[in-house]
């Protein structure tokens, strides 16, 4: 499907894909998602021109995980602040006064949201009646972030004296960064690198005293087995990092902090970091080598489907992936490729299958669709819908339907 070394042919109209270059660093997540599937990591950090100039084809958010970037969002302001100020302890005045000086508690969990939803205003795939409803939804729980976000500073404890690992260097531009080593005390949003091995991290929370060095990561949906995987790789970052641990210290605690609790990761030992350090190094040779290669590879599961943004740029997700209508239960959501048939009523059409035979009977909210009879389209998120006086399937277009045209072959 490569029409140049860097184009790629998605197959849906106005959405060819120019792929982006291998990153000048890897951190965790993208290096876990451009294993999981190379062809979605290369498609979500693709420029479209058809579509405008913007970087990544746009997202479906949804509003359970922009309130979870919201409490994070808000932990990062926070915790940056305390830290900065020496605070010892939330509990302390010393806090209250930093709460303060940032407007109080509900007013930054109002600026998050509204950092959260700023970009909504310009995502394509978002109709303004579903920018308003989801504006409305995530405003809404700004009291449970509040409460979310006190929750988990009830467990932080910080070690004053935090001297930052950046700062602004006089003898190079203003907004330039320096790397330095970190002295003792607590450091929010730190940044570990190992420059030779194009890896890096950003640590929420890192803590030294005389004798101790501890990382808390917090994260804000439930557990997972990569939450532990991503401290370790941490811990060995920490080590790799001669810029801010020149002197080589060792990590002696590693913390997974969730909302209720906490989960204590073991310290990965020398064997274990050796490890580490070919696992990594063998993940970031196989990335390159797909995104190099302007043919990046895609692998199709339910796991990596299911809430896959751009699915409907994936042939491999509609041969193998797609329910089948026998599948689909009343009411509920899936996603569907067919040619558009002949018009059934004022505003219902039949969907054909690849024999060319009416599937399913396709009922729109308006007269005048996005299709016309002939063409073949992919559709995300019709409703499954009866009516006892039609025998056929029906599948109904409602406000989060999208609707993507098929190009000829």
């Amino acid at each position: 499907m490569t029409e140049s070394p860097r184009t790629f042919a998605t197959g849906i109209a106005s959405s060819r894909a120019m792929l982006a270059a291998q990153p000048a660093r890897w951190s965790y997540s993208t290096l876990e998602e451009a294993t999981a599937c190379p062809l979605r990591y290369c498609l979500q950090r693709a420029t479209y021109p058809d579509l405008g100039d913007h970087k990544g084809y746009p997202s479906l958010p949804s509003v359970s995980a922009l309130f979870g970037n919201v409490v994070h969002g808000v932990l990062e302001t926070v915790v940056k602040a305390m830290a900065e100020a020496g605070v010892e302890s939330p509990q302390a005045e010393s806090a209250a006064n930093v709460i303060r000086d940032l407007g109080g508690f509900t007013s930054v969990v109002e600026r998050e949201v509204a950092r959260q939803l700023a970009p909504l205003k310009d995502n394509m795939r978002l109709s303004k009646d579903r920018q308003r409803r989801i504006a409305i939804d995530l405003e809404a729980q700004v009291a449970d972030a509040r409460a979310q976000v006190q929750t988990y500073l009830s467990r932080t404890r910080f070690v004053p004296g935090a001297r930052r690992a950046t700062f602004s260097s006089g003898n190079v531009e203003p907004r330039a960064i320096v790397r330095r080593e970190l002295g003792e005390g607590s450091h929010a949003e730190v940044e570990l690198v190992a420059e030779r091995q194009r890896l890096y991290g950003r640590v929420d929370l890192l803590t030294l005293s005389r004798d101790q060095i501890n990382i808390i990561d917090y994260k804000t949906g439930g557990e997972s087995d990569g939450h532990a995987d991503q401290l370790r790789l941490y811990a060995w970052l920490w080590g790799a990092d001669d810029k801010v641990n020149p002197r080589g210290r060792d990590v002696t605690s590693l913390t997974a902090a969730y909302r209720d609790h906490d989960v204590t990761v073991g310290v990965p030992d020398p064997d274990q970091l050796i490890a580490l350090s070919h696992e990594f190094a063998t993940k970031i040779a196989d990335a390159d080598r797909e995104i190099a290669s302007g043919d990046p590879v895609a692998k199709p599961s339910q796991k990596n489907c299911r809430h896959c943004a751009v699915r409907h740029l994936c042939a491999s997700y509609w041969i193998t992936i797609a329910p089948k209508l026998s599948h689909v239960g009343q009411g509920e959501f899936f996603d569907y490729e067919g040619v558009i048939g002949e018009q059934n009523g004022q505003r219902s059409w039949w969907l054909l299958n690849d024999a060319g035979h009416p599937d399913l009977l396709l009922r729109t909210s308006t007269s005048t669709p996005p299709f016309a009879s002939g063409e073949r389209f992919r559709f995300l998120g019709l409703r499954r819908d009866t009516d006892p006086q039609v025998a056929w399937s029906i599948g109904s277009l409602t406000v989060a339907t999208e609707a993507f045209r098929v190009e000829s072959a």
